[in-house]
């Protein structure tokens, strides 16, 4: 019998796994030799031979009919199954891959090639939970298995679930891509100064690498670390020399901080190269209009937003430049574009009050100009929260609650809208001993964000310490389900079911733990203790 764990199919697995498409010639014609081996000896190992030839020449149909051929003499070999999925899948007949591969995994559940195979179809399918569960499996065979790692923590981000994918990245060997998704998911969470260290400690590794430039370069944008980010990004160009991808990192840093005069050269290059390349189009259009070449910016912003019409920065920008020419009527129609396609910098609205001015519209002026002065301000009391949090974060690091309560509650007052900083200045709170100012920000941020899994969390701790078994249950409920691959908060579910005497519930939820994190001590020990305590043996109502 025939199995995936035998050697000599690289090509095969390659091809499909890569998704090459082909077709199955009208005849199928291989080596002759291969061909008469089968002839006289029709062995799986032998079709695995011929078959995999085929694929491997991109004849998948051909490398399927073989497989099938070989599976009714040995319809149980799992490798046989699996091979007639990948090929399948070559051959672009993707539903007829699928029950291949899971017979294949019903006959060999721990080989993990058939459990990554058919996560990666139910992606392309759209259908991610299931694609999870079989990162999941995966995973189970080997914890370090870096597509499945990749896999389930890119479905984790598709439904964002931020914690999930900080808990599964954290401590396990990253490549460049894992260390991106896991800063990607710390950013997302606004834990900025953790994403950047995890950036940083992967650069180390690979110092010359674009994309994890590109991804510590957005993250020091958000610190506002501008400088950072410049010099990152020009290093990155210098040992990369003609890498466009990274000439255009830099190149939009530099015109996005403002440093128009640094930009300047780099923008006709850069052209030169990228002619159709709407950003490439759009940034030169930035630098010409700061320099006053208000002819060449617009000829280019118009390019650019021929080429990608809904790209409101293009439209926002061309508005501005055709406000500088007087050309009221143009600059109305793309500012008021820019506006419906989802523009929200207050200065849009500051360019269409001049706009309407210039064509008589003196009360719609007016109005755009009222706009512009409320977000203005509102823009400006959000930059003060975010500096303020960031001081905070500092503070708390430091140990000086006191200190850190206070910028916590600038932030929070404000921006009242946002759960995070509530979230924070409850952390710092419980720090400092007050118990009951943290419970009361806890519970205005989860009425802001229900969502937010770290504070319905602390939530469930907070109630649980005040003897509301129920209330806490219901709140660590929340945090699994907006966090299902959070172990952590599983293990408090756990415990809080058990403490209020749903045992049944309380086993399934230490399992579930347990399934995300097998080695997990806490959820052992809780496990045990529910098989060992006879009160447990019987659910109460």
């Amino acid at each position: 019998m025939g199995t995936l764990r035998q050697t000599g199919m690289k090509c095969v697995l390659m091809s499909a796994y890569l998704g090459f498409a082909g077709t199955a010639f009208a005849a199928c014609i291989g080596p002759q030799a291969m061909m008469a081996r089968l002839r006289a000896h029709p062995t799986t190992d032998n079709a695995v031979m011929l078959g995999s030839w085929y694929a491997g020449h991109q004849q998948f149909g051909c490398a399927a009919d073989t497989f099938r051929a070989a599976l009714k003499g040995d319809p149980d070999s799992a490798q046989l199954h699996y091979l007639t999925g990948l090929a399948l899948v070559g051959a672009g007949h993707v539903p007829e891959a699928v029950p291949e591969i899971k017979e294949s995994i019903r006959l060999e559940p721990q080989v993990i090639k058939p459990h990554l195979m058919l996560a990666s179809l139910y992606d392309e399918a759209g259908k991610h939970a299931d694609a999870e569960e079989q990162w999941k499996l995966a995973l189970g065979i080997d914890p370090h298995a870096l597509p499945a790692l990749e896999g389930l923590s890119a479905d984790l981000l598709i439904r964002q679930d931020n914690v999930g994918v900080i808990q599964l990245l954290h401590d396990v060997p990253r490549n460049d891509k894992l260390s991106i998704t896991l800063s990607r998911a710390l950013g997302l969470l606004n834990y900025l100064d953790e994403a950047n260290a995890v950036l940083t400690e992967a650069l180390q590794k690979s110092p010359d690498s674009v994309p994890l430039a590109s991804a510590l370069t957005v993250v020091l944008v958000k610190q506002v670390k501008y400088q950072e980010a410049i010099n990152l990004l020009q290093h990155v160009v210098e040992k990369n020399s003609g890498n466009q991808e990274a000439e255009l990192q830099f190149f939009r840093i530099l015109v996005l901080t403002n440093h128009i005069n640094l930009a300047r050269p780099i923008g006709p290059k850069l052209l030169a190269k990228r002619p159709h390349d709407p950003e490439v189009l759009y940034l030169n259009g930035i630098v010409e209009r700061s320099v006053g070449d208000y002819a060449t910016a617009k000829t280019h912003l118009e390019q650019a937003v021929a080429v990608d019409p809904n790209f409101f920065n293009s439209r926002y920008n061309l508005g501005m430049v055709l406000v500088f020419l007087k050309e009221w009527q143009g600059a109305k129609e793309q500012l008021q574009k820019a506006i419906d396609l989802g523009a929200t910098e207050p200065q849009v609205h500051f360019e269409m009050a001049k706009a309407l001015r210039g064509l008589g519209e003196t009360d719609r002026a007016s109005e755009e100009m009222k706009l512009y002065q409320q977000i203005k301000k509102t823009e400006e009391r959000s930059l003060e929260a975010a500096e303020s949090a960031a001081q905070g974060d500092s503070e708390l690091k430091a140990g000086k609650f006191t200190e850190a309560i206070v910028h916590y509650r600038e932030a929070a007052e404000g921006e009242p809208t946002s759960a995070g900083y509530k979230y924070k200045l409850s952390i710092a709170l419980l720090q400092a001993g007050d118990v009951a100012g943290e419970r009361a920000q806890l519970e205005e941020a989860v009425k802001l964000d229900p969502k937010l899994a770290g504070a319905q969390n602390e939530l469930g701790y907070a109630l649980s310490r005040s003897g509301d078994a129920a209330g806490a249950v219901q709140h660590f409920r929340m945090a699994v389900e907006a966090a299902p691959g959070w172990a952590e908060a599983w293990i408090n579910l756990a415990a809080e079911l058990a403490v209020d005497a749903h045992f049944q519930e309380a086993r399934e939820a230490v399992a579930k733990a347990l399934a995300l994190d097998p080695g997990n001590a806490q959820a052992r020990e809780l496990r045990d203790q529910l098989a060992r305590d006879p009160a447990a043996q019987q659910d109460h109502p």
